[in-house]
């Protein structure tokens, strides 16, 4: 290779200029070279001095880039940590002892080469290699101590930083002065800086990841140093192979600031840079004790100050719940002194309503009641709302018919339509469960408000209501309710503000359609709850559709009580004239009795309808049943029945008519005519099959059969007289108001004026029900309640306790149940809130009798349909269950009477647990009961009456096992 050779003939100047010259001279060096060595093809011969290295100060230079890079790692964590001027003075001095620690190995390294001449070296230049050392240590501690390091921050650092050190080392190469000349390696001086620049980004990778480390020393960090330690000096020794010396005279002018290094000044340099790192360190570790020591002050103070303020919170708190206590306290009070009288003007109200009245006190009557419940549904809305706002509104989860909640939402509101002429409508899909689990009453109050508001703003035509399953899951289905009607409809401005607070649709002050504001609010509230939401359509002049879903668990299909009357394969094949002037109606009663295996055929109108009647007898396939509505236009309900009376040859066919709202007289009038049933809309699915099995079976039946009606299905509903009822209430209105609706409900009832009154008669006998005010004097209802339950405990008796109080505040609900209530009647008592009390306690009285009743009603021992239905039928497999229980009953009952003798109530509560299993297992309900009330008694250690049950159950027992028995020799026959 020609190596061109130049002795040194010029004066360096000092600054950046000899940092250009030194770099534009190697750059030329390096191009001539190429250049001759490829015109010529050969090499220039030169004599190059040898040198070699001294390890020892090898070591030393490797030495302080070990603690110079650990230096580095410390200084990152104070830099980051220090604040304005701190991070200034951090950063300056820092940058400082980096550099000089990097400076130091890098003039010690080159110390540690050997030649065999003389070398001094150029001050300004030394100090200028020195300052590029510095500049290149304050740019990686900038971008490391950042709040965030970025690849793109870390490449531009890394390369100034990598750049940085690469001059510091060739700016330091060319401060020698010897006589020779330097001839550089073009590829291992490429290979130097870009080890400078990637042992740079490593560097800043490793600082900025252990900047966060509070210990002065950690393995990491010390790790993380000897690896950078290694790495800086290998950059420096790889640009110390790049260069080669070659003999050259060495002018006196380049002598000028040159200076000789001797051995004591080497190690004044080595001293003076560990005593900088040392200083370093120590400042270090004092300012991070201080750190922690002030972290420690601040965040003691940060605490005092937390406690005072949690401490000043609660007293807030306090004094805010006091507050919340006493407005609760006075919207209860207010709450049960307005509903008090209320409950006294609706009731009796509704009572005259019922008696010979002229046109003029029926106006003014009916007035009141109007005026009446308008002040109670804005009370209620006010309460409801106070309630939601205050997150005191809690949602029940109990079983519930959704079919009997909708269809009892909708008959409140049956009037209101007739009044106006509007068809009240309701659609229920096939697919949507008929027992869910979820808040009956809530979901009742969404109906009505969206569906009373649909009346309000409708003023012709009708109001749908249509439920729908939008998603059916194992224990839970989203139930989809559309409420749609043909009224003025909603602007489109309006629609987003509807469900807010005080909104309504019309806010001037000519406004035609009153109300609070809050319903929409409330429902929307409410659904969320559910976990559902509401949304709406509409058109201004055609009407709204407001769509809203819940979320409710699915319960296990309820046992049903079995239908009197007809079978119901009465109905099948049955064909049925549908006559209804509403599309809606004719399609839902059209599905409806499809379900039920009929055949039905529609008319829109009388006129239709006569010619259907006749074209069916031409065809010799006349009608079974004839459904028509009262009100429709040209012909009503009345004309076409008196239409049909005139043509002997269609007046077979038995006829129901079903109205939306009854008029005094309508009832005569159909019994003229010789209607069979008559049913106000909207008519329950389970009332109307009823009652269309009811008329379609007196064809088989002798003597005159009373027409049907919704009060002869509820009186007929049981066969049994009505309930004997407790009523405990102090106020005299009240007491006045419910005995007369429960005696015109065919009920018997006895007055309590306080709940010790209730619990005196109570001790002389039993009732089917206990209807429980709350407010009374002497003893409340909950302390009567509570007393009651206290007395019944190991008896195995349970009276069935409901409250009827004016008390609807949160919490009311829940205190009543808490000391044993079994149910909650709010005032003012509305007459379809009371009748679906009564009735669910009618059925309960049915469904599950009492002990005393238990020989009348023939509860079998053993219910043989379901424990056949439990075992698949496999009798063999009962007769295996039967030795066995045979075989261990005895030692049971014996182990229990042994219980009884030694008072070991423990012992008997396990008997009675063993034997409920056992006997709830093999079907058997009454020996179940009985063993059910041995552990109870077991586990009150109230063993008192526990001979008794057990002779009870010693004597059931062999009933059962003689139908067990039996049983099981049906499948060897």
């Amino acid at each position: 290779m020609l190596t061109l050779e130049e002795p040194r003939s010029c004066a360096w100047l000092v600054g950046t200029e000899v940092i250009q010259k030194c770099y534009i001279l190697t750059l030329i060096r390096m191009l001539v070279s190429s250049f001759m060595e490829s015109f010529h093809g050969v090499s220039m011969n030169v004599h190059t001095l040898v040198g070699f290295y001294d390890y020892r100060l090898v070591a030393v230079s490797v030495l302080i880039a070990i603690l110079a890079a650990y230096a580095a790692l410390d200084l990152a964590g104070r830099v980051t940590a220090a604040r304005g001027m701190a991070r200034f003075a951090w950063l300056s001095g820092g940058a400082f002892a980096m550099g000089l620690g990097i400076w130091s190995m890098h003039y010690v390294g080159m110390e540690a080469f050997r030649l065999p001449v003389s070398v001094r070296y150029d001050w300004p230049t030394v100090l200028l290699s020195l300052l590029a050392a510095i500049l290149a240590s304050a740019v990686a501690l900038f971008v490391v101590s950042r709040k965030t390091m970025t690849m793109t921050s870390a490449i531009v650092g890394s390369l100034l930083m990598g750049g940085g050190i690469a001059a510091m080392h060739y700016v330091g190469m060319e401060a020698m002065r010897l006589p020779a000349m330097c001839s550089y390696s073009r590829g291992l001086v490429v290979l130097s800086v870009v080890l400078a620049v990637v042992i740079s980004l490593v560097a800043m990778c490793l600082a900025f990841g252990l900047r966060g480390q509070i210990s002065t020393w950690s393995w990491s960090k010390s790790g993380s140093a000897v690896l950078m330690g290694m790495a800086i000096p290998v950059m420096h020794y790889t640009g110390m192979a790049a260069v080669s010396y070659m003999p050259a005279s060495l002018p006196d002018s380049e002598l000028r600031h040159a200076v000789s290094t001797s051995e004591l000044g080497l190690a004044g340099i080595g001293l003076v840079t560990l005593i900088i790192l040392g200083l370093v360190f120590l400042a270090s570790m004092l300012d991070r004790r201080f750190s922690l020591h002030a972290k420690e002050l601040e965040m003691s103070e940060e605490r005092y100050r937390l406690m005072a303020q949690m401490s000043e919170e609660r007293e807030k708190a306090k004094i805010a719940e006091a507050g919340s206590q006493a407005k609760s306290e006075f919207l209860a009070n207010m709450s049960h002194e307005i509903r008090t009288p209320l409950n006294g003007i609706i009731g009796m109200t509704d009572l005259t309503l019922e008696t010979e009245l002229t046109g003029e006190q029926r106006d003014y009557l009916e007035t009141v009641k109007l005026s009446a419940d308008s002040l109670l549904n804005v009370i209620n809305d006010i309460l409801d709302f106070s309630k939601i706002e205050a997150g005191k509104v809690d949602l029940e989860a109990i079983d519930f018919d959704l079919c009997e909640c909708i269809e009892g939402a909708l008959k409140s509101l049956a009037l209101r339509a007739d009044e106006k002429g509007l068809e009240l409508v309701c659609e229920v899909s096939p697919e949507v469960p008929e027992a869910v689990i979820g808040d009956p009453g809530r979901l009742r109050q969404i109906m009505i408000n969206l569906v009373g508001n649909a009346l309000k703003f409708t003023a012709e035509g009708e109001v749908v209501l249509k439920v729908q399953a939008e998603l059916i899951q194992e224990q839970a289905a989203t139930l989809h309710f559309v409420v749609s009607d043909t009224g003025i409809g909603v602007a489109p401005e309006k629609l987003k503000t509807i469900f807010d607070s005080f909104s309504q649709a019309d806010t001037s002050t000519t406004r035609e359609f009153g109300g609070t504001g809050l319903g929409l609010t409330i429902s929307k509230r409410l659904i969320e709850m559910m976990g559902g939401r509401i949304w709406a359509e509409s058109e201004p002049g055609i009407g709204s559709r407001f769509h809203f879903t819940v979320r409710l668990g699915t319960a296990t299909e309820r046992e049903v009580a079995v239908e009197s009357g007809a079978a119901p394969t009465i109905l099948s094949g049955v064909r049925v004239l549908i006559v209804d002037d509403n599309r809606t109606n004719r399609r839902i009663l059209e599905g409806l009795v499809k379900r039920w295996g009929m055949n039905p055929t529609t008319a829109s109108d009388g006129e239709k309808a006569l010619i259907a009647l006749t074209a069916a007898r031409e065809a010799n396939e006349p009608y079974g049943l004839i459904l028509t509505d009262m009100h429709m236009p040209k012909m009503d309900g009345f004309g076409l029945v008196e239409e049909i009376k005139k043509r002997l040859s269609l007046s077979t066919s038995t006829i129901m008519m079903l109205t939306s709202g009854g008029q005094r007289g309508d009832a005569a009038r159909c019994g003229e005519l010789g209607i069979s049933a008559y049913l106000l809309k909207p008519v329950r699915q389970s009332e109307l099959r009823e009652a269309i099995a009811r008329v379609l079976a007196p064809k088989e039946q002798v003597g005159v059969v009373p027409m049907i009606t919704r009060y002869t299905l509820q009186d007929d509903s049981d066969p049994k007289k009505g309930l004997h009822i407790l009523l405990a209430e102090d106020n005299a209105v009240n007491q006045k108001l419910a005995t007369r609706l429960l005696e015109k409900r065919g009920h018997h009832v006895v007055l309590a004026c306080n709940g010790r009154q209730a619990l005196s008669a109570l001790e002389k006998r039993s009732f089917d029900l206990v209807l429980m005010d709350v407010q009374m004097p002497e003893m409340d209802g909950l302390e009567a309640t509570q007393q009651l339950r206290e007395r019944e405990e190991g008896t195995g008796q349970h009276q069935a306790v409901v409250a009827m109080t004016a008390l609807v505040m949160k919490g009311d609900r829940e205190r009543c149940i808490a000391v044993g209530m079994d149910g909650y009647l709010s005032k003012p008592i509305r007459p379809q809130e009371l009748d679906d009390v009564l009735d669910s306690y009618v059925r309960k009285d049915r469904t599950h009798p009492s002990v005393a009743a238990q020989g009348d009603l023939l509860e079998p021992s053993v219910c043989t349909e379901e424990l056949l239905q439990r075992l698949d039928g496999d009798r063999i497999f009962l007769s295996e269950l039967l030795e066995l229980f045979r075989e261990d009953y005895p030692g049971q009952i014996q182990t229990a009477r042994e219980a009884v003798s030694n008072g070991d109530a423990a012992a008997l509560q396990r008997v009675g647990h063993a034997l409920k299993g056992a006997l709830g297992n093999l079907a058997a309900p009454i020996a179940s009961r009985l063993a059910g009330e041995v552990e109870s008694m077991g586990t009150t250690a109230d063993i008192a009456l526990a001979g008794t049950r057990l002779a009870e159950l010693e004597e059931e027992l062999p009933r059962v096992i003689q139908t067990l028995e039996d049983l099981c020799l049906e499948a060897v026959k």
